[in-house]
């Protein structure tokens, strides 16, 4: 059977190749299971041995002695299905600084899943607004010595990102990452900037690495505002005095962690000097302080690479299993690639034209003139956020810089979408089926730049109720949603947030 399945998956990369070749679009984008693509990997880095990278990268992602309040991790904000699912204290007012949406009125309160009319921002609930002074003498200490700030609009409340964090399972097929795609394929190995942020040596192909290194020094996100990567006090400096995720729980099963879990004890039974010098050699373990910013973007993006969900239904029916999708998920899938249209953007077996393998195919700039991968939707007016057309340390995140890119931003691959509301950068929809909603009457905003892929489409009631199936269901990899390896995790205290147990590897319940 597995003969049978390798060479069907074959088949289906063997046909895309030819209609590639022919120089005409396939009617069905392009679909093919996951597992037909080959994972990018990074070119010029440093690691040593992969294996001891994911592991070192698991640790850091979910420890949360990383941030600067010692209580948030890398995975506070992607805990769910790689993204962030929390309602308390998670909205942001946008330009305006008013509250407007779902009765909430000022930060602090819990928004009920309703879409968003104003300029409002369902985000990331961060830190407290804060000034980094030192970080503290006693490694048994997880928390910054830190001056506190009462910030204008969340006041002594935490900050909230001012955009829906994007889920991180799958994001290793993102040739850039972040919404506006900051998040560059250069990784200068220090910001995410790529070229534009320092002068390298880059890893290249490693825009995981790039995206990694944000959110540990924004002053929203995880750190106290001022707090630095490397060299004395630095973020460096505090990890690696510190035993890793000493307040956390891995679960000896941990698919990655188990062997070296201090179970039924929180942490690891070895030092993050140990799980560097593993990974990167001992020399890179002596000066790990001061190389700090590499070492952390490439070790997280090893293990974000091995978050690939590509056990779900559509694989397996893309792979033979007819039986994989129910009749009417299969007739969602037939909406999915002909009246919807959605593979023109949501395309390949990647299910996004934001891809390393589509922009290979198709080159770096789409039918509107703009980046590959980035649209305006119409989903808010566009000078509220400048997405794509945003600017970074010398100049804009925009290649083409055409105007198309103006409000433009990454398409997500599909894959969990039905765990992963709300939807948007800005969360502004609750559910899949607002989402089908908005792009049935063609967009909400008549932006000059909007996509001219964008167009009414004209969905019966049945066809949206099938489209609804066929993303909500047949779209999800059991395996993330049971929390089973590669998506097991240590214990984590979400602040605002639940509460999670150590799963290891088994997860949750069992998987097809």
């Amino acid at each position: 059977m597995g003969w049978e399945i390798r060479n069907r998956i074959s088949l289906c990369a063997a046909l895309g190749a030819i209609a590639a070749a022919a120089g005409g679009a396939r009617a069905d984008g392009g679909l093919a299971p996951l597992s037909s693509v080959p994972v990018p990997a990074p070119v010029g880095g440093d690691i040593v041995d992969n294996a001891a990278a994911v592991r070192l990268g698991k640790a850091l992602f979910w420890d949360a002695q990383a941030g600067s309040d010692g209580q948030m991790a890398c995975a506070s904000c992607h805990f769910h299905a790689g993204t962030d699912t929390r309602r308390l204290n998670t909205l942001h007012p946008g330009p305006n600084g008013l509250f407007e949406t779902g009765g909430v009125t000022s930060a602090g309160q819990t928004l009920p899943a309703v879409n968003v009319v104003s300029d409002d921002r369902v985000g990331s609930g961060g830190v407290l607004s804060t000034t980094f002074r030192a970080i503290a003498d006693d490694p048994a200490n997880p928390v910054d010595v830190c001056d506190t700030n009462i910030d204008p609009l969340f006041g002594a409340h935490r900050l909230v990102t001012g955009r829906q964090a994007p889920p991180v399972v799958g994001a290793v097929f993102n040739r850039d990452n972040f919404w506006d795609g900051r998040g560059n394929h250069r990784f200068n190995r220090q910001n995410p900037f790529g070229a534009a942020g320092g002068p390298g040596p880059y890893v290249e192909n490693d825009s995981l690495a790039s995206q990694s290194v944000g959110p540990i020094l924004s002053s929203v996100e995880m750190s106290c505002a001022g707090r630095t990567f490397n060299g004395p006090g630095s973020v460096g400096a505090k990890l690696m005095a510190r035993p890793p995720l000493q307040f956390q729980v891995v679960a000896p099963t941990d698919s990655v962690l188990g062997a070296i879990s201090a179970y039924p004890q929180p942490g690891l039974r070895v030092s993050y000097a140990q799980l560097v010098s593993d990974a990167f050699g001992a020399p890179a373990a002596a000066g790990a302080v001061d190389g700090f910013s590499s070492l952390w973007g490439q070790a997280i993006a090893a293990y974000e690479a091995t978050l690939i969900p590509d056990h779900t239904p559509l694989d397996r029916y893309l792979a033979g299993d007819r039986s994989a999708l129910t009749g009417n998920q299969q007739r969602g899938l037939n909406v999915f690639t002909g009246k919807a249209s959605c593979t023109k953007c949501h395309a390949g077996p990647e299910l996004t034209d934001a891809s390393v393998g589509f922009a290979s195919r198709n080159g770096l700039i789409n039918s509107d003139g703009g980046d590959q991968g980035f649209h305006n939707l119409g989903v808010r007016p566009t000078v509220e956020d400048p997405g794509r057309a945003g600017v970074g340390p010398t100049g804009s995140f925009s290649v083409s810089a055409a105007a198309a890119d103006h409000g433009a931003f990454k398409t997500p691959g599909l894959r969990n979408v039905g765990l992963t509301a709300p939807y948007f950068h800005n969360g502004g929809k609750a559910t899949l089926a607002d989402v089908v909603d908005f792009y049935d009457r063609g967009g909400d905003f008549a932006n000059p730049e909007r996509s001219k892929e964008l167009k009414r489409l004209g969905l019966s009631t049945s066809d949206k109720s099938a489209l609804v199936d066929f993303l909500q269901n047949g779209l999800t990899d059991c395996r993330v949603a049971a929390q089973a390896a590669p998506f097991d995790h240590p214990s984590l205290a979400v602040p605002d947030g639940p509460g999670l147990d150590a799963i290891g590897a088994p997860g949750t319940g069992p998987c097809p």
